[in-house]
């Protein structure tokens, strides 16, 4: 049987590739497997696994090629000519590359998390190797090329555990200051996700703007609860003040009417 391979190199050349992309498939799912099992992010492990399964396909081709008897020596200098020739025609992508490396590695965001660049926000998606897909919330996909994720300021909303919810609430120049601050406190006292231990219910007057009084109001919650409480909040602070009749007021315009007569 070998002296009949040796003496076919066409088929020796077929059977290394066949059973070389065997390989492959086993080695794949093997570290494919192995890298599940980490806290790696998915897109860094699909990363990987594409990686290695490009790298392997070449390195088979190469082999079946030599074991044909075809000298690679050319072709790999060809390869190398023609991937000059594409790193020059595609620099914007291989930056996009170089920023997808970068992002995978560093993990700023991971799949999942809600982030924020510039006028663009959303749940991450996927992470390719060239390009970010994002998940607005109003359902609407946007892709980000890597190469901006990794130069630009991003915000991560969704890495930390706790996150603080911050409100503005007018209330009225007539009203007691000290009673509309209890009345907030008292209001927050019935919001169970505001984590307490995070830190306490902060309730101080922010500014005098020019037709009512700003108080700041500042709680913790988990990072997952934020737009509960925030909308929970608001809408009990409104019925706490009714309550304790403290006035939230409206924009006024005073209007003098000149008699010229």
């Amino acid at each position: 049987m070998f002296d009949f391979l040796n003496e076919h190199p066409i088929i020796l050349a077929v059977a290394v590739f066949i059973l070389g992309l065997i390989a492959l498939l086993i080695v794949s799912k093997i570290v494919e497997k192995a890298m599940s099992k980490t806290k790696l992010d998915i897109s860094l492990q699909k990363f990987f696994v594409k990686t290695i399964n490009i790298v392997g396909i070449v390195l088979i081709l190469i082999c079946a090629l030599s074991t044909a008897g075809i000298s690679t020596t050319g072709l790999i200098a060809g390869f190398s000519a023609a991937g000059a020739a594409v790193a020059l025609a595609l620099k914007d992508s291989l930056g996009n590359l170089a920023g997808g490396i970068v992002l995978l590695i560093t993990h700023p965001f991971v799949t999942g998390d809600f982030i924020e660049m510039g006028d663009k926000s959303g749940v991450v998606k996927q992470i390719d190797i060239l390009q970010t897909t994002l998940i607005t919330p109003d359902n609407k996909t946007v892709v980000i090329p890597n190469g901006m994720l990794s130069s630009d300021n991003v915000i991560n909303y969704t890495k930390e555990e706790y996150r603080r919810v911050d409100l503005t609430i007018p209330i009225s120049y007539d009203n007691d200051v000290e009673l509309a601050k209890k009345s907030v406190l008292k209001a927050a006292q019935k919001e169970e996700k505001i984590a307490l231990d995070k830190g306490e219910v902060f309730v101080r007057v922010a500014e005098y703007s020019d037709s009512c009084v700003n108080l700041a109001v500042r709680v913790w919650c988990k990072t997952e609860d934020y737009w509960d409480v925030y909308f929970n909040m608001t809408e009990k602070i409104r019925d706490s003040f009714k309550e304790d009749k403290v006035d939230i007021p409206f924009q006024r315009i005073d209007v003098h009417m000149i008699d010229n007569k």
